[in-house]
């Protein structure tokens, strides 16, 4: 197995090397995918460029930057980019791929597991803890949809509108799927550090989905800041925020 891990990127990027700390050594090449403007016409922040392009030089990591097309919605613009990043990898000759984003956290021993058993499928899933405002708040109970995890990369491997038996966010879906896993939550979870940002607003602003709730961005930040243990949060269907051990 050659590994690729694609980490699709544009904020956040204060958790970018705290993830990739996590699985670099059970990945061949990393592939820092960015853009300098998000999907919504925001122009990327001076601190977040830094920590991108300090990577430049390093050994197995390699950058690669995305132009999104503001004529088309969000959601193109992430699907485009995941085939642009997944182009470039078939070019490296990986045998196998995950995509990633900068929150997203594995137990390097769960890893390592789970990476053997992966490359009997073509598709690989995982469940996912789902942090809120630091490391040991996290949401309960879990959210009900899944991550692709390791997946096989063939010639024709391509990020389509498509339908899955599993749900998975729409950007996120391979037509090379004759053969998927979704591993047990006792063989590895994915730690979701979605909501541990330095700048909670530009999360928000920039999300993919975040058409649908523009004007309720205000009240989530203000939800956001006032959080703590035992409550309720309405961003994430009233699911509930309980103190848990620190991992990472």
């Amino acid at each position: 197995m050659k590994l690729g891990c694609i980490y699709t990127v544009f904020n956040a990027c204060e958790l970018l090397q705290g993830s990739i700390t996590q699985i670099y050594n059970q990945v061949d090449v990393f592939v820092i995918c960015y853009q300098k403007i998000s999907n919504r016409g925001n122009k990327i922040s001076a601190s977040d460029l830094w920590i991108i392009e300090k990577h430049e030089t390093l050994g197995s990591i390699f950058l690669l930057e995305f132009e999104p097309d503001l004529s088309l919605n969000t959601k193109q613009n992430e699907l485009n980019k995941h085939n642009f990043a997944l182009e470039y990898l078939k070019k490296l000759e990986c045998t196998h791929f995950m995509l990633s984003a900068t929150d997203h956290y594995y137990d390097k021993t769960e890893f390592a597991f789970a990476k053997m058993k992966a490359e009997q499928y073509d598709v690989t899933l995982t469940s996912m803890f789902t942090y809120y405002k630091k490391p040991t708040l996290r949401l309960d109970p879990i959210e009900e949809y899944y991550m692709p995890f390791i997946c096989k990369l063939y010639q024709h491997t391509q990020y389509v509108k498509d339908q899955w038996k599993y749900k998975v966010d729409p950007a996120l879906r391979l037509n090379t799927k004759e053969t998927m896993y979704l591993f047990e939550e006792s063989e590895i979870m994915m730690h979701h550090y979605s909501m541990i940002r330095n700048d909670i607003a530009n999360k928000f602003n920039n999300a993919a989905a975040s058409v649908n709730w523009m004007h309720k961005i205000p009240a989530f930040i203000e939800e956001y800041n006032n959080a703590k243990a035992g409550d309720q949060i309405s961003y994430f269907g009233g699911r509930t925020l309980i103190e848990v051990e620190k991992l990472f």
